[in-house]
């Protein structure tokens, strides 16, 4: 009986079992308490980080590519702002709902460049268009063209040049190719330097390139195209962009300007206070050719630098929204933040993680007043000839 009685009172009686029972309870809850919201800082973590990345790739390959705009071209060239074949035919704006993904909104930026790595000497044939093109010394143009490619043709000095696209069908490495006249070029006769065999042109490839989000594969992407054309190839820079906006600083007028001081921002602002930006507004208005370029000899203070051509940006404004591929697993709430003219973002919050980048980038071959390819000799002494071949 003694042994039975020591043996009731070594067990667990109710009450303490139901204590214990509490208190692993509540342990184990504050364990996993513990790894969930470990997990979920960590999960918050990497999504931050991949939109942070994406957002900081784009916006390191923007800078240092629209920076070359304008360079080695003359600068009512270096800008397209024409709309056909784009999606919606629109520059601004184009808004596209994926399924799965949700909706995007992007801008279209297109500039291009001379290729400062690439020269042959060559002349242009009689007739035309399509324009022959036959490089000299029987040399070839020593790599494949893009389809459209834009070369380059310019007389010793470079005050007279033509461009054009590959046309179609024309050869890509031989010596010999067609071009059809760049739709930006002002019409008008082809310069006689252009045929001139016994001082041949320079023939230089220009790169051209379009900056805008295209889905792929259920995602939006920012991507690059190499050339202006509907069919261009293309590299994909950044997945999930929610949205790409651009706007174009223009040349305004100092307040001591002799001709224009008082002039009216091309979008109907005044002159007075911040920089004169167009796309960054609603209604917009973009820069246009229906103004008068600036030629090279245009004085600074004239109003033709004062206008919304293209030739008279001075910086490009650009900015980039990117989010997370998926949700955070926590209840933590993030809104979409309104770029720009872009559309307003919904009014509901949801639970992606979103980086939103803004950069300006100043383009300083847009101010060239010098030509590409000068010559260095006086036409006033007969018959010097020093680097007649400019460059």
């Amino acid at each position: 009986m003694r042994a039975l009685a020591r043996q009731r009172r070594e067990g667990f009686t109710l009450l303490e079992v139901l204590i214990g029972t509490t208190i692993s309870s509540v342990v184990l809850l504050a364990v996993a308490a513990t790894i969930i919201g470990v997990n979920n800082v960590f999960q918050a973590n990497t999504l931050s980080k991949q939109t942070v990345e994406g957002s900081r790739v784009g916006l390191d390959y923007v800078r240092r590519t629209v920076r070359l705009a304008g360079y080695g071209l003359d600068p009512a060239l270096a800008f397209d702002f024409r709309t056909a074949g784009l999606p919606a035919n629109t520059k601004d704006n184009h808004s596209v709902d994926l399924t799965t993904w949700g909706t995007f909104v992007t801008d279209d930026l297109a500039f291009r460049y001379r290729d400062p790595m690439y020269v042959r000497r060559g002349q242009l044939g009689s007739g035309g268009p399509p324009y022959t093109l036959n490089l000299a010394g029987g040399t070839t143009f020593g790599q494949p063209l893009r389809q459209g490619q834009t070369l380059l043709v310019a007389c010793p000095g470079g005050l007279d040049f033509f461009m054009g696209q590959l046309a179609a069908g024309a050869l890509a490495t031989a010596g010999t190719t067609t071009l059809n006249a760049d739709p930006l070029l002002p019409a008008g006769a082809i310069p006689e330097c252009l045929r001139d065999a016994n001082r041949p042109p320079f023939v230089m490839l220009v790169q051209e390139k379009r900056l805008r989000v295209e889905a792929f594969g259920g995602r939006p992407y920012l991507v690059v195209r190499h050339g202006w054309h509907a069919d261009a190839d293309f590299d994909p820079l950044v997945a999930d962009v929610e949205s790409f906006q651009v706007a174009y600083q223009m040349n305004r007028p100092p307040a001591d300007s002799g001709c224009c001081a008082a002039q009216v921002a091309p979008d109907g602002t005044a002159s007075t206070g911040a920089s004169w930006l167009l796309g960054d507004e609603s209604p917009l208005v973009h820069p246009t050719t229906g103004s008068t370029p600036p030629k090279y000899e245009t004085p600074y203070d004239a109003a033709e630098r004062y206008n919304g051509h293209p030739a008279n940006i001075r910086a490009v404004h650009v900015g980039l929204t990117v989010r997370s591929t998926r949700q955070q697993p926590s209840e933590s709430l993030d809104a979409p933040r309104r770029l720009f003219n872009a559309p307003p973002p919904p009014a509901a919050e949801d639970a992606f993680l979103r980086t939103t980048v803004e950069t300006s980038i100043r383009v300083p071959n847009m101010t060239s007043r010098s030509f590409f390819t000068p010559e260095y000799r006086d036409p006033a002494i007969a018959r010097d000839l020093r680097n007649v071949g400019g460059g």
